[in-house]
This record gives structure tokens, sequence and C-alpha cells, in this order.
């Protein structure tokens, strides 16, 4: 199971919207491993070809993309990409290019190039296997798959606390200040 935090998604989405020109684009997802997967913590957008049909990234930029997963202690633990329309299976091209042919590896392909900032069960999930690519069905993605909140602020401004407060006082403790 790896674990996304939706500010790391929210922040590729928004990394993948910079891009005006209509090309696919990539980036990989690395982070720790845990007992029972791994949990992003860095995003990494690899300095790649970018056309309308596919992207290319070269072995110099692999290696680039990859020198900081030692020095981290960290992993590559999925790549995501785009493609065009929103059809989100694997190419003969994302099946021969992804950035493993391992089993147990993940590539997500969102649609319409994630301009239109699709939720993980918006994408094609693809699960690298001894036969090669398979995409996963919505069922089996949530086995591979889930994003958590990375933020989550349960803070209260002062001026909230202070009114709730005052509403949890019965009416007569208001006038307390003229018993002194």
């Amino acid at each position: 199971m790896i674990t996304i935090p939706e500010t790391i998604w929210a922040s590729m989405l928004a990394e993948f919207g910079k891009e005006k020109r209509q090309v696919e684009q990539v980036c990989y997802l690395d982070g720790v491993m845990v007992e029972d997967g791994g949990v992003v913590t860095t995003m990494t957008i690899p300095s790649a070809i970018l056309e309308p049909g596919r992207f290319h990234v070269v072995p110099e930029a692999m290696n680039q993309a990859g020198k900081h997963l030692r020095a981290l202690r960290l992993r590559r633990l999925a790549q995501v990409h785009t493609h065009p329309t929103e059809w989100t299976g694997h190419s003969q091209w994302d099946n021969e290019w992804a950035y493993s042919q391992l089993p147990g590896a993940i590539s997500i392909v969102l649609p319409h190039f994630a301009r239109t900032k699709p939720r993980l069960e918006q994408t094609g999930v693809h699960l690298r296997t001894s036969a090669g690519w398979r995409q996963l069905s919505p069922q089996e993605v949530l086995l591979h798959l889930r994003l958590v909140p990375g933020v989550l602020d349960f803070r209260r401004t002062y001026e909230t606390a202070r009114i709730e407060s005052a509403r949890k006082r019965s009416w007569w403790s208001f006038f307390t200040f003229w018993k002194h």
C-alpha cells in the first residue's frame, strides 16, 4: 500500500498545470518504506523530453532525478504521468519506458494532461507483474494506493473561542464584574 498525502497530490497537479503546452508530463513519487508499503514524502520532477503523445526521460536525467534517493534514504514508490485524452491505459511506449520493470512497480496515468485535476479514482493505475504491466480495477487500486490528508488544522480563532466560551456560560454570569 502506498500512502500519498493530499498536499503532495495537489502540488503535483499544480506543477502539471504550469505547463501551457499540450504535452505529456511525468513525475515520481518518492518516500519511505513502512511495514505494509510506503509513504510518499517527495515529488520528483525529472528533466524530461515532453511531447504531445509521450514523454521520455533519458538515462542522464533519470540518474539526476534519483541521486537524492540514497542520500535521503528514500525509495522510488511510483511514477505518475499524463495523457492527452480521457484514456488512462498504458501504451506500448509507457510499458517500455516506465521508471521500473520490476514486479510491484506502480504507474499512475492522469487524463487530459491533468488539467481537470483528477482525483485518484479518475486515474489509471498500472501494476508491473512478472508477465508485464496490468491496469488495476478500481477495487484493486484501493489495495495499492490511498490518499490521506496532508494537513489537519483544528485551530480556532480567538474570536470564535471567545464566542463559544460565552455561549457556554449562563446569562447571570455576565454580571459577575459587579461583585467586586
